[in-house]
């Protein structure tokens, strides 16, 4: 993996895989120890709004699928994260800008021991092809996508162009399966089956009024291409969370809850995008394959050329060579994951001289683009304890910040003025400000701090409790505490 490097100098987290069925789990168990209400067998129906009295008040109707009774709720907020077929998106009309379907998929779940097929090609996903046979019209090309190595797995079948419905059964779908593993020794156990559109959609706006938001699939939809989707979709909450809580304590107004859709809609919008683009750039090389070709013999024909001593094997094998070297931005698209701007009221870049940095388009979806600039995420460098006892672990700057509180990061010099400035803005403000030192609190073990901050040693970098830059500055004087205080009125929209 050529940008392994990369990702180990730029974020302190290893990267993981955690598919739907190990991940919910872990959600559902950390939010109900922390003190959150999970209900099963449970369908939301609509909601209606409270007048007079109970004014800002949301009444959700719910039904219970056991008894078949309606229940209803009564709260301060709705969060309609409940995907493609989102209620509550369509209770709000929301405008979508949506494109026109791509086609039918299937995803089939399945336990088989594979292992002595991985032997030797132990990748995460692997494309299924059987261009030596007709192929049912459910499944032009499989993509395999192991769960659990290697017993667990989800074959992901991409219907023909044209195909509206799915008529196979479950009994054809899992001899397809086995055809597909090409191994007749195989034990194959169907777990689930379900059908899904390839979409191209996006929300224009996320939100109807001050407390009922859409999040997740309800305001994205697009294919997994890019993997992109249930790390779009913790974001979405990660922004979303922190700015609830705090209006709900009252630190800051209701209108800090704006710019929730106004940082998060253009990354929704871009990631759908890049999602569809990737399915394009495949179906090109498919098509290149010849897969969609219904004609066995043809079919094999155009596979041939890859081996001919001729003009057009020459040009087969180079545009082949050229749609997987495009495809580096799916395999290892470090920046589409990272490169993330936000631009609003919640964020402070008045101060700045310059537009904000960027990466030439030909690198922006490949690399991240670290950066202090107010609305980007938080350079990652590591640091250690000054007082640290021998062999204690490295700290992250990401493990300083967050925490549900505000964090301002300064150098030598720097702690006592920006101390006081921040004990004063507390007191006015009842707002939590951890500050940290580095250089005469944490080490700067690497020297990358000083690289990133891009701030003296004096200044300062605020940052948000997602752990974005909310202001950066290298003023320091009498004055400190007046704009550190403008500041977090400002974002706090008090």
């Amino acid at each position: 993996m050529p940008l392994l490097g990369e990702y180990k100098l730029k974020t302190p987290c290893p990267q993981a895989d955690f598919p739907q069925s190990l991940l919910e789990p872990i959600l559902v168990r950390t939010a109900t120890q922390n003190g959150f209400k999970v209900r099963w067998d449970y369908e939301y129906l609509g909601f209606t709004v409270g007048k007079d009295a109970d004014a800002g008040k949301i009444y959700s109707t719910v039904k219970d699928l056991v008894s078949g009774q309606n229940i209803t709720i009564i709260s301060n907020y709705l969060c309609g994260a409940d995907g493609a077929r989102s209620v509550v998106a369509r209770e709000l009309q929301l405008p979508f800008n949506e494109q026109p379907t791509s086609g039918l998929a299937l995803n089939v779940f399945f336990e088989a021991d594979l292992t002595h097929l991985m032997t030797h090609s132990p990748g995460l996903i692997h494309m299924l092809l059987r261009p030596d046979k007709p192929q049912p019209d459910y499944c032009a090309v499989t993509i395999g996508r192991q769960i659990e190595p290697f017993s667990q797995w989800v074959f992901v079948m991409l219907a023909k162009p044209g195909v509206t419905e799915i008529t196979a059964s479950p009994d054809e779908i899992m001899d397809h399966v086995k055809d597909l593993i090409g191994d007749d020794s195989v034990q194959v156990k169907l777990r689930r089956i379900s059908t899904w559109t390839v979409n191209e959609c996006y929300a224009e706006k996320y939100s109807g009024g001050d407390n009922i938001f859409c999040l997740g699939d309800a305001v994205h939809r697009h294919p997994p291409f890019n993997g992109l989707g249930s790390n779009t979709c913790i974001q979405d909450a990660y922004n979303l969370a922190w700015k609830i809580a705090y209006v709900k304590k009252g630190l800051a107004s209701p209108s800090l809850l704006a710019s929730y859709g106004v940082e998060r809609q253009p990354v929704g919008k871009a990631i759908v995008k890049r999602a569809n683009d990737t399915g394009r750039m495949h179906a090109k090389l498919f098509s290149l394959l010849g897969i969609f070709e219904p004609d066995t013999k043809e079919k094999l024909k155009i596979l041939s050329r890859f081996k001919e001593d001729s003009q057009i094997g020459a040009e087969t094998r180079a545009a082949f060579q050229s749609l997987i070297e495009e495809l580096d931005s799916e395999r290892q698209g470090f920046g589409v994951e990272m490169n993330q701007l936000y631009q609003s009221e919640a964020i402070w870049a008045k101060d700045e001289s310059a537009e904000p940095p960027s990466l030439p388009a030909s690198e922006k979806d490949l690399h991240y683009l670290e950066s202090t600039y107010p609305g980007f995420r938080l350079p990652h460098a590591w640091l250690r304890a000054v007082n640290a006892v021998p062999n204690e672990p490295m700290v992250s700057t990401h493990d300083l910040a967050g925490k549900a509180r505000f964090t301002m990061f300064t150098g030598i010099g720097g702690k006592p003025g920006w101390l006081e400035a921040t004990a004063k803005v507390r007191e006015a403000l009842k707002v939590e400000i951890t500050v940290y030192s580095i250089g005469d609190e944490y080490r700067d073990v690497f020297y990358q701090w000083g690289k990133k901050r891009e701030v003296h040693e004096k200044g300062a970098v605020l940052v948000r409790p997602d752990r974005f830059v909310a202001w950066r500055t290298n003023e320091k004087g009498q004055d400190m505490t007046a704009k550190l205080l403008a500041v977090m009125s400002h974002i706090l929209g008090l």
